[in-house]
């Protein structure tokens, strides 16, 4: 009996320690959910400070000196921004990025009766203009010249404050091109406007800023444009061709004799030195290229054309000394002349026709 009277005090001991630990636990549990929910962060309970904002368009009403060579073309245009604060101006601090050169023709800031539906709440505004003539870095992609498509940008980015503090908002209902815009030999197909985030791996030694990284707002203006005359190319292609075709004309000179050997030679030099002249030309309008453009294509084709026919003399010479005259002429004028001819019509039908389908 003494042993089942030990036995039963350890069992209710046992029960009383295991109620004292859940409710303890829960306890615990329900102190520190309550801790926890007090304890939000600031950070959190507050709401984000969203970054002051104007209202910037462009308008542009010159393009011009397009010069592939210089990697440059110039662009004349008006930038404006509408702040709900004469403090933010921000054109003040705009960047023209991948400028060159540029000036000021005229600036401006007024103040102005709020009849718009921007910064409804405000009942002035801040109205500030600036005219800039800029040349602005350009890498042009001539590789399919005649063909060549390419888009024109011209960016404006906020220089000092982040952009967690200052936005560009872009006017896009105002925002465009002037109608009397010309461009000589080219048209404009479309254009863009729109705002994006520049960001930098350094914060340009910024001690306000937590992160290595400055991220900047940026206005970045796409024109496309689409060349609408091709008579440059074929100033530049012209000369090639008539010595193409001045080298197809030696297939009907006669090898028998040597003096008549020498002027076909002499004609297929002289054609041959006419192509890698002429294949310089492209250099002064194109600018140099690491890439094979449409027109350094067609000279390397004519320049193989060229040697391959003097190849086919000497083979002809051959077969005129071994008696084989009549064969010689026969494969010079009814087999080489028309297929080389033809082949080489084809080969240039097929890279300008690939050339302006890819632009």
């Amino acid at each position: 009996m003494a042993n089942y009277s030990r036995f039963r005090k350890v069992i209710i001991l046992y029960s009383k320690a295991c109620k004292f630990f859940i409710v303890g636990s829960i306890a615990l549990v329900l102190w520190i959910s309550a801790w926890l929910f007090i304890q939000v962060p600031s950070a959190i309970a507050e709401p984000i400070k969203a970054p002051q904002t104007c209202r910037v368009g462009i308008y542009i009403t010159s393009l011009r000196n397009f010069k592939f060579a210089d990697k440059s073309f110039t662009a004349n245009f008006r930038i404006w921004s509408v702040c709900p604060s004469k403090a933010l101006n921000p054109l003040k601090n705009v960047e023209i990025i991948g400028s060159l050169e540029s000036k000021d023709l005229a600036s401006s800031i007024l103040d102005r009766k709020n009849r718009s539906e921007f910064f409804s709440t405000k009942e002035e505004v801040y109205w500030s203009q600036r005219d800039i003539s800029a040349v602005l870095y350009q890498n042009w992609d001539v590789q399919n010249y005649p063909f060549d498509r390419h888009t024109l940008k011209i960016s404006l980015e906020e220089s000092v404050q982040d952009a967690s503090d200052f936005v560009y908002t872009p006017d896009l209902k105002n925002s465009g091109y002037s109608s009397d815009l010309k461009i000589g030999g080219w048209k404009i197909t479309d254009f863009t406007l729109k705002e994006e985030k520049a960001t930098y791996q350094t914060g340009f030694g910024d001690p306000q800023l937590v992160s290595q990284k400055a991220s900047h707002s940026r206005l970045t203006v796409l024109i496309p444009i689409q060349r609408t005359k091709y008579v440059s190319f074929f100033k530049l292609t012209t000369g090639l061709y008539v010595a193409f075709a001045v080298a197809m004309l030696s297939f009907f000179y006669e090898t028998g004799q040597p003096s008549l050997v020498s002027a076909r030679t002499s004609l297929l030099v002289g054609c041959l030195f006419a192509a890698l002249v002429n294949m310089r030309a492209p250099e002064s309008v194109l600018g140099r290229t690491e890439s094979l453009t449409l027109v350094d294509q067609i000279h390397i084709i004519a320049i193989v054309y060229i040697f391959i026919s003097a190849l086919a003399t000497v083979f002809s010479r051959l077969s005129t000394e071994s008696g084989q005259a009549k064969q010689a002429q026969w494969f010079d004028r009814h087999l080489l002349f028309r297929l080389f001819t033809i082949s080489f019509i084809v080969l240039n039908v097929i890279i300008i026709s690939h050339a302006a389908i890819v632009g």
